[in-house]
C-alpha cells in the first residue's frame, strides 16, 4: 500500500500523464454536443460549396423536434449515430431519422423519432450523451448506428485523448482512471493506450475492437435500463471499405446479445452503381435520395420485425 501510495505521489508531482509534444487530436474537445435551439441555421457544406439548413431542439438534438418529456401514450425511436445520422448536408426534413418519422406516420404509425445524431460522434462520446440528457428522451426502440467514426484511424483513440487531457466528465464516470498509479501500471501492462501506436495505417481505430465491444453492451445494458428494445445498425456508406472491421464485429455483437441488426450495405452499395445516393464531393454522406433509401429500408425493417406499433 505504501509503494503504490508513494507512486501515486510521484506521478502527481511529475505531472503525469503529460500531453506529447506537437500531439494533434482528431477534435480538440473529447465531449461536444450540437449548439442548442437552432431553427433552420444555415450551416456551410465546405465539400460541395453550399449550405444545409439545421433546426435543432434545447439540447441540441436536430429534427424531428418533440419535447424531451414523452406524452403518454407516445412511442418512440431514438437513433444514435455521428453525422450520418444527423444528416450532414441535406436540409432539416432530409435527413434519415426525419424522413423514418414520416414514412412510419404515414403508413399510420403513431411514433415519433428522436435524433440523437451527433457529427463526429464515436459510441464513446454517445455513451456520455446518453447518460448525460439522451435516457430523459424514455426511448421505446434504440438504434445503435455508431461505426463511421469508431472505424476512423487517428494518432489517439477516444479514450487515450480522454486520459491525456484529463477531461473531468470522464474521470468523474471512472473513477480509477483519477488514480495515476492505477493508470500507470495498467497502462504499462497494456502498452500505454496514450502514446501513438504505430500499425500499418499510421494510427489507432478511435474506438478498437475491444472497446467496440463494450460500447456496444453498455448500450445494450442502458437501453434496457429505460425499457426500450435494442438494436444495431451498420450505417451505409458509399463503399464499406475501412468500416468493415467494425461491421463484421457489430454482426458478432447481433449474435451475441440476440438482438435485431439492420446491415443495408450490400443494398445500397449495389443500388449505387445506378443512383446518385452520396454527394459526389462527399461520399461519406448520403444526399437526400440516399437519406430516403436508407429510411425506407429502416422504416421495412421495423415494421417486419415488430419493433414499432
Amino acid at each position: 500500500m505504501l509503494l503504490v501510495g508513494g507512486l501515486e505521489g510521484y506521478l502527481r508531482g511529475a505531472g503525469w500523464p503529460k500531453i506529447p509534444p506537437g500531439a494533434v487530436f482528431t477534435h480538440n474537445q473529447v465531449y461536444w454536443v450540437e449548439p442548442a435551439n437552432l431553427t433552420l441555421e444555415a450551416v456551410p457544406h465546405k465539400e460541395i460549396g453550399s449550405t444545409f439548413r439545421v433546426s435543432t431542439d434545447q439540447n441540441g438534438l436536430r429534427t424531428p423536434l418533440h419535447t424531451v418529456q414523452k406524452p403518454a401514450g407516445t412511442f418512440r425511436v431514438m437513433t444514435l449515430g455521428c453525422s450520418t445520422t444527423f444528416g450532414w448536408g441535406v436540409d432539416d426534413a432530409e435527413s434519415y431519422p426525419a424522413q423514418l418519422e414520416s414514412i412510419l406516420t404515414t403508413e399510420g404509425h403513431e411514433v415519433e423519432v428522436i435524433n440523437a445524431g451527433q457529427p463526429g460522434y464515436t459510441s464513446f462520446q454517445g455513451l456520455w450523451l446518453w447518460d448525460k440528457v439522451l435516457a430523459e428522451y424514455a426511448p421505446d426502440v434504440v438504434i445503435f448506428g455508431y461505426m463511421v467514426q469508431d472505424s476512423r484511424t487517428v494518432a489517439y483513440s477516444d479514450h487515450s485523448q480522454a486520459l491525456l487531457q484529463q477531461n473531468g466528465d470522464f474521470l468523474k464516470e471512472n473513477l480509477l482512471h483519477q488514480f495515476k498509479a492505477y493508470l500507470f501500471l495498467k497502462e504499462t501492462i497494456d502498452s500505454w493506450r496514450t502514446e501513438r501506436k504505430e500499425s500499418a495505417e499510421g494510427g489507432v481505430q478511435r474506438i478498437p475492437p475491444d472497446e467496440y465491444v463494450a460500447n456496444i453492451r453498455a448500450f445494450a445494458s442502458r437501453a434496457e435500463a429505460v425499457g426500450a428494445r435494442f438494436m444495431l445498425f451498420g450505417f451505409p456508406l458509399e463503399r464499406s471499405g475501412y468500416t468493415e472491421g467494425h461491421r463484421a464485429i457489430l454482426h458478432a455483437a447481433g449474435a451475441e446479445l440476440s438482438v435485431p441488426i439492420y446491415d443495408p450495405q450490400p443494398e445500397i452499395e449495389r443500388r449505387t452503381a445506378t443512383e446518385t445516393l452520396y454527394f459526389p464531393q462527399d461520399r461519406g454522406h448520403a444526399n437526400a435520395a440516399g437519406n430516403r433509401a436508407i429510411a425506407q429500408g429502416m422504416a421495412q425493417f421495423l415494421v417486419s420485425g415488430g419493433l414499432v406499433k
